[in-house]
């Protein structure tokens, strides 16, 4: 009955030992919290099926039947006395042969072709998705009715019997009808070919011989040609020919031209060397020199009288002076005006030219040197050229005459294998060992699966609603039930509260009698509280009730003189719901505290401003602090500030007798309450447990007390 502390809390949790399983109540309660999710999925799932179900299409199933012959190959033989033959197993094994050859791909395959796609399926249009994408081709449609009709053949062989059964199931019975007579003709059409015998084998395996042999003539044919490149042997000889003699002509007029530009050469050397170096160029005579003193500062006054012109009149002294220095300038230079004379001599053009020229007729000289080597080269590739297409005439034209006699051949062996095979056709035909018992025909009614749907998608709809439960419980980040608790923190559960009904009366006030008789027999081992911290993450857990409550109850059920501490926000919240009176001395550091209206309990007013209330306090001033506290009361309560506001609560914990956390079930989330009791416990504090508050059951209070 005694309580465990925070440090063996912590190690049954990291050690995973479980406090219980879950009972059908509480799947009952995850259920109802979990119930709008569940109801949205199930009548989805309802719905959708009852939606399908309204526009689920009559079908109708079009059946025929076959019926399997036996001869003597399949059948046992009579006995002595002449009596019936007895149906061997071999029967059984032809008529499952005939079943898995109506049931051929290929067959289908034909009998789509035959009714029509858009006939058999008038919604297969070969579009994309809505519309988009690459639409199908006409082969594609076809594989796709393919798939879809042989979903909808039935062929099965009739248990104990030669018969076999052929069923196809449509909207439209006529179509329906149709497509079970076409599967059966192509079917009897197919039997026929697989057992004919035809009596023309050897021509037919004649010709396919002399037409294997054109194949490889025609590859040797085609080698042959790769590897002497010519597509007609007479036509590349004639151009190999007429390639050779051009480049012989070419190499003539190259030759000639080559020894023209040689005489020019030596003819513009020796002109060249005959030429003067300078000849005369011209005389000139001029009286204008380049930066003359006299004209630069001419028009520098000319400029400046310009500018003093805008500003002055015609008689202002600087103007006059300006004007005065122009007119001698001018008369200084139409006196003093030397002239210059110069005679020039050039370099010699004539000489520049015929250099150029000289320089032409010398590369050109080098580039027809060049162009006899290359047509040189030039006539050897055409001999070899030559060489090679004389070896491959006799290769090529050996292989035509061949090619030539088993063409021949081939025609006259397909010729008689086409008569043989008429002649065949027309004088003998097999008989068939299967008869066709009731061509196809459907009923007059067709059937719907309507109510298969509805109950399909009641049995889906519970089953995705328990699916959609178990997925939104796991995804769950708030506590609903005190056992998620117990096993997600690690801590036991002292206490559960229901919101509705407060602290007080029915079942709540036997909580808080059975909660405050373990917190006064102590915790295991055998230390006995006399001050506790009650802690929360946040100011929604209604931490400030259930510390009021507890008080309450230490006080005026078991006659204890108890203190609530009371340090959230200005920390006169619990004197003013308790009603306290005038507030004292307690004479322990200025704290002062104030008699309520329950006897023996008394309530701190103004302590959250105090040394307790302050975050830079000491622990060690803390801990004489609750000493003396205690000293004075049976029971010292502390109502904490949340620990997401403040670290009160954290330096507290290590100088209390041990701590409480409250969860508020539907709201507090997991991990901000793992992480609230690892600071405590990292600040060496000691956790007692947990305690619930708020509303838990979802379930009617009937089914509920039942449970």
């Amino acid at each position: 009955m005694s309580l465990v502390t925070g440090n063996e809390a912590a190690r049954r949790q990291r050690q995973g030992t479980g406090q219980g399983a879950y009972t059908l109540r509480d799947l009952l309660i995850v259920a109802s919290y979990h119930r709008r999710i569940m109801i949205a999925v199930f009548l989805v799932t309802v719905i959708g099926a009852c939606v399908a179900a309204w526009f689920s299409p009559i079908r109708y199933e079009a059946e025929a039947r076959l019926l399997v012959l036996f001869n003597a190959e399949q059948s046992g033989n009579q006995d002595l006395v002449e009596r019936p033959s007895i149906l061997s197993i071999d029967g059984l094994r032809a008529t499952e042969s005939e079943v898995d050859i109506l049931r051929s791909r290929t067959l289908i395959r034909e009998m789509v072709r035959k009714v029509g796609v858009q006939t058999l399926f008038p919604r297969l249009d070969g579009e994309g998705p809505l519309g988009f994408g690459k639409a199908d081709s006409e082969d594609q449609l076809v594989e796709r009715a393919t798939d879809l009709a042989e979903a909808r053949f039935r062929i099965t062989a009739q248990s104990g019997s030669n018969l076999v059964l052929v069923a196809f199931s449509h909207q439209d019975r006529a179509v329906a009808i149709r497509a079970v007579d076409e599967l059966i003709r192509a079917y009897l059409a197919r039997r026929g070919s697989i057992y004919a015998n035809p009596r023309s084998p050897f021509l037919e395996e004649e010709a396919e011989k002399f037409r294997q042999q054109i194949d490889q003539l025609q590859r040797n044919l085609a080698t042959a040609k790769a590897k002497y490149k010519v597509l007609n042997l007479e036509q590349e000889i004639l151009l190999a020919v007429n390639q050779e003699d051009s480049i012989i002509q070419r190499r003539r007029h190259v030759m000639e031209r080559r020894e023209a530009l040689r005489i020019e050469v030596a003819n513009a050397q020796e002109r060249l060397a005959k030429l003067p170096e300078r000849v005369f160029d011209f005389t000139e005579r001029t009286n204008r020199t380049d930066n003359d003193e006299a004209r630069n500062a001419r028009i520098k006054l000319q400029l400046e009288r310009d500018q003093l012109r805008a500003r002055y009149q015609d008689n202002h002294p600087r103007l006059q002076e300006i004007e005065r220095q122009i007119k001698t300038l001018e008369q200084f230079q139409e006196k003093e005006r030397p002239v210059y004379f110069a005679d020039r001599t050039v370099r010699n053009p004539a000489i520049a030219f015929l250099t150029n020229h000289l320089i032409q007729i010398q590369l050109e000289e080098e580039a027809t040197a060049r162009q006899l080597e290359e047509l040189e080269r030039q006539r050897d590739v055409a001999r070899t050229r030559i060489a090679e297409l004389r070896e491959g005439e006799q290769v090529i034209g050996d292989l035509t005459r061949s090619l030539d006699v088993v063409d021949k051949l081939y025609r006259q062996a397909r010729e008689r294998a086409e008569t043989a095979g008429l002649e065949e056709a027309a004088a003998a035909e097999r008989a068939s060992n299967v008869r066709v018992v009731e061509y196809a025909d459907a009923p007059a009614r067709g059937s719907s699966q309507a109510t298969n749907l509805v109950a399909a998608g009641l049995f889906g709809g519970l089953l995705l609603a328990a699916v959609a439960g178990l997925a939104a419980a796991w995804n769950r980040r708030v506590y609903l039930l005190p056992l998620e608790i117990e096993r997600g923190l690690g801590l036991p559960v002292l206490a559960t509260f229901n919101e509705a009904g407060g602290f007080v009366g029915g079942g709540a006030q036997e909580q808080m009698i059975y909660f405050v008789g373990r917190l006064l027999a102590g915790r295991e081992d055998g230390q006995s509280l006399r001050s506790i911290q009650v802690v929360s993450s946040g100011e929604t857990e209604n931490r400030e009730g259930f510390s009021r409550a507890l008080a309450t109850e230490l006080a005026e059920g078991h006659g204890r003189r108890t203190l609530l501490v009371d340090l959230d926000r200005d920390g006169n919240g619990q004197a003013g719901a308790l009603r306290a009176g005038d507030a004292i001395e307690l004479g322990v550091d200025g704290i002062r505290a104030a008699p309520t209206r329950i006897p023996r309990l008394d309530v701190t007013v103004d302590a959250a401003g105090s040394t307790l209330g302050r975050m830079r306090t000491e622990v060690g001033e803390l801990g004489v602090l609750i000493e003396g506290l205690a000293s004075r009361y049976d029971f010292v309560i502390v109502d904490a500030p949340a620990t997401r506001n403040s670290f009160v609560a954290l330096r507290l914990a290590p100088v209390v007798d041990g701590s409480i956390l409250v969860v508020r079930a539907e709201h507090t989330r997991a991990p901000v309450a793992s992480h609230t009791r690892d600071q405590i416990l990292d600040a060496g504090g000691d956790m007692l447990g947990a305690v619930v508050t708020g509303r838990r059951f979802h379930i009617p209070r009937a089914i509920y007390r039942w449970l």
